[in-house]
C-alpha cells in the first residue's frame, strides 16, 4: 500500500460509482480492478476483471487486470497465461508487458524472457520508470550486477516519484554485490535519509558500511533496524558481524544466537557463530557448529550427503578397499593447512585415503604423508567408501592437530625453481601485500602497496614479490627497481614450493602463500589485521599451527603503520643477526 494516496481513493470510487451505473462496461471494469489492486483490495479487484473478461474477452486491459490481480494472489502460472493472452491482443500495451516481466520473474527458467518483457514495456512506456526498475530487480537475480546499476541508474534518472529510497537502497546492495562498496555507502545513505524509517535499508548500510571498515557505525545501523521492527534473525546476524570485527565476541556470540533462536535452521547464522567461537578459542562446540556451512549448499556433492564419514574404522574388506575420500573445499591454504590430518586418520583405522584437491595443488600434496592416491577436485572420482570435507577433521579428529613433524609437506625430488640472482649476503625475503580479491574479508586483511615503504627500505634485503594476479589496480605495487618478480615464474604450488626454499624469510599477509610456507617449515613474519581469521586468535606472537611462525597485529582501529613499522624494526635486527629466525 506504500504507492496509495488520496487521489487514488477518490479514483476508485469514482470508477466504483461509474461501474454501477455502467455495469457491462469492461473498460471501466478493467480500469477499476487495477486500481483496487493499487489500493490492496484484492478480492473486489479480481471479481471486477474476471467480469470484465467475460463482457470482453477480445480486451487486451481485460486480461492485464485479471492476470495483474493473480499476479498479486501468487497465482503466477494463472497470471503468466493471462497476460501472455493480454500481449497476443495487443503486442503495444504496455502495462501487460510490465506486469508479465514481473510475473516471468518469479520462474528461475524464465529471467530471460522476463527481462525481454521488461525492455518491451520500457519501449511502449518510455517515461515511466517502473519498467527499468523491475528490469534492475530481474537483472539482480541472475546476478548480472554492472546491468542492474545502469538499470537503476535510468529508473532514478526518469522517476517522478520524490521517494526514490526502495531504488537507490537496491542500487546500493547491487554495487555491494560487485564489491564497489565505496559508491554503495552514499547510495544507501541517501536512501536511509529518504526513509529513515526503514529498517532494511539502515539494515543494508550496515552491511556496506562493514564492508568498507566501518564496523562501529555498521552496529549503528544494525541497532537502528532493530528499534524500528526489524524481523527475522538476518539483522541479528548482520549485527553480529559488526560486532565480530571490533573483537567484541562474547557481544557477537550473543547475537548469533539471538539469530538462531528466531531461525534455528539458517546454516548462516550458525556458520557465523561458528566463526566466532573459533576465533574465541572454543574449538569443541565451534567446530561442531561449523558443520552447517553444508547445510543446503547447492552445490555439494551427494557422496558428501550419503556417504559421510563419522569417524569410524574403514577395513580393507569393505567395497572400497576401506577408503575415505577427502574433499578440499574454499582456498588453497585450507587444503594446505587442513592436509596435516591424514596421518591420524590411519590411525582411525582407514586403510586407505585419497584427496581430491584443487588441480594447482596436484603435485605438491604427492608430497603429504599418509596419502595414498592425490585427483583433481572435478575429475572423475576412485572408488570409495566413505568421504569427508577436509575442514570437518578437527572436529571429527578432536581438534588442532600437531603434526609429527615439521615439515609435513616437501617439495618432491626433481624440481627446481631457483631464485632469481641477489647481492652476495643480502638476505632473501619473500614479500606478499594482498590475498585473494574475493575473500569475503579482503578489504581487511590486504594491505595498499605503497605502506610497505618501511620494509622496502630496510637495507642488506633481497625481496623477491610472491604476489601473483593482477593487484596493481586494486593495491598497488612496489617499484619494479625495490622487488624482484618471482610468482609469475610458478606454473602451480609445487613450483612455488621449490621457490620458497631457496628464501630466508617470508612476510605476507594472510594468504596462501603463508600456509605453504608453513607447511614446508620455513620462517614467517604474518601481518594480520586487529581481527583476523579464526585461526590466527585475538593476540600473541606466536601461532598454535606453524611453530616457525611470527605475528605481527594491528590494534583496535588503528591503521597498517604500526604492525609494519615494528616488522621494519625486526627485521633490521635480522639483518645484523643473521643466525637469528
Amino acid at each position: 500500500m506504500g504507492g496509495m494516496s488520496g487521489m487514488d481513493v477518490e479514483d476508485e470510487r469514482f470508477l466504483t460509482r461509474l461501474a454501477e451505473r455502467l455495469p457491462g462496461d469492461a473498460e471501466v471494469l478493467a480500469r477499476l480492478a487495477v486500481m483496487r489492486v493499487r489500493l490492496g483490495g484484492l478480492d473486489g479487484a479480481k471479481a471486477c476483471a474476471e467480469r470484465a473478461v467475460e463482457l470482453a474477452p477480445g480486451l487486451a486491459e481485460a486480461h492485464a487486470a485479471l492476470g495483474l490481480v493473480q499476479g498479486r494472489l501468487r497465482r503466477f502460472s494463472e497470471a503468466r497465461l493471462s497476460l501472455e493472452h493480454a500481449v497476443r491482443i495487443n503486442p503495444r500495451l504496455g502495462m501487460a508487458w510490465l506486469h508479465l516481466g514481473e510475473v516471468l520473474s518469479t520462474f528461475p527458467d524464465q529471467l530471460q524472457a522476463a527481462a525481454e518483457a521488461l525492455r518491451r514495456a520500457g519501449g511502449l512506456m518510455p517515461r515511466d520508470h517502473r519498467p527499468l526498475n523491475a528490469l534492475a530487480g530481474v537483472l539482480m537475480g541472475g546476478k548480472r550486477y554492472d546491468d542492474a546499476v545502469q538499470a537503476y541508474r535510468a529508473a532514478a534518472a526518469m522517476a517522478t516519484d520524490p521517494n526514490l529510497a526502495d531504488m537507490l537502497n537496491n542500487m546500493g546492495v547491487a554495487l555491494e554485490r560487485l564489491e564497489r562498496r565505496d559508491e554503495a555507502v552514499p547510495m544507501m545513505r541517501a536512501a536511509s535519509l529518504i526513509r529513515p524509517d526503514s529498517p532494511a535499508i539502515h539494515d543494508n548500510l550496515g552491511n556496506a558500511l562493514l564492508g568498507t571498515a566501518q564496523a562501529e557505525e555498521a552496529e549503528t545501523c544494525h541497532r537502528r533496524a532493530l528499534a524500528l521492527g526489524a524481523k527475522g534473525g538476518e539483522t541479528w546476524s548482520n549485527l553480529g558481524n559488526s560486532l565480530h570485527r571490533q573483537g567484541r565476541l562474547d557481544e557477537a556470540d550473543a547475537a548469533y544466537r539471538r539469530a538462531i533462536e528466531i531461525n534455528p535452521e539458517e546454516p548462516k547464522f550458525h556458520t557465523n557463530l561458528a566463526l566466532n567461537l573459533l576465533l574465541a578459542g572454543r574449538m569443541e562446540e565451534g567446530w561442531r557448529e561449523y558443520e552447517w556451512r553444508w547445510r543446503g549448499h547447492p552445490n555439494l556433492p551427494p557422496y558428501l550427503v550419503d556417504r559421510v564419514w563419522t569417524g569410524e574404522p574403514l577395513p580393507a574388506d569393505l567395497p572400497g578397499g576401506g577408503t575415505l575420500l577427502l574433499q578440499a573445499e574454499q582456498g588453497y591454504g585450507d587444503t594446505l593447512q587442513f592436509i596435516r590430518y591424514v596421518p591420524q586418520l590411519k590411525a582411525r583405522g582407514v586403510n586407505r585415503v585419497i584427496l581430491a584437491c584443487q588441480p594447482e595443488l596436484i603435485r605438491l600434496m604427492e608430497t603429504a604423508p599418509g596419502l595414498d592416491a592425490v585427483v583433481g577436485e572435478a575429475g572423475p572420482m576412485p572408488p570409495f567408501d566413505k568421504a569427508v570435507t577436509l575442514l570437518s577433521l578437527p572436529g571429527l579428529l578432536g581438534g588442532l592437530a600437531a603434526p609429527a613433524a615439521f615439515p609435513y609437506l616437501s617439495v618432491p625430488q626433481g624440481v627446481r625453481m631457483p631464485l632469481p640472482a641477489a647481492p652476495a649476503g643480502t638476505l632473501k625475503v619473500g614479500l606478499a601485500w594482498a590475498g585473494r580479491p574475493t575473500h569475503g574479508d579482503d578489504w581487511n586483511r590486504s594491505i595498499p602497496a605503497r605502506m610497505l615503504a618501511p620494509i622496502l627500505d630496510v637495507p642488506g634485503v633481497t625481496f623477491y614479490s610472491l604476489q601473483r594476479g593482477a593487484v596493481a589496480p586494486r593495491l598497488g605495487r612496489p617499484p619494479a627497481d625495490r622487488l624482484v618478480e618471482a610468482a609469475d615464474l610458478c606454473a602451480d604450488f609445487c613450483d612455488t614450493a621449490a621457490m620458497l626454499m631457496g628464501l630466508d624469510l617470508i612476510i605476507s599477509v594472510d594468504t596462501a602463500v603463508v600456509h605453504l610456507a608453513g607447511a614446508l617449515g620455513k620462517p614467517v613474519w604474518l601481518l594480520l589485521p586487529s581481527v583476523p581469521d579464526f585461526r590466527w586468535r585475538l593476540e600473541g606472537e606466536a601461532s598454535d599451527w606453524y611453530p616457525a611462525f611470527r605475528l605481527f597485529r594491528r590494534k583496535g582501529q588503528s591503521g597498517w603503520e604500526a604492525p609494519i613499522a615494528r616488522l621494519a624494526e625486526a627485521l633490521r635486527a635480522r639483518v645484523d643477526r643473521p643466525a637469528s629466525a
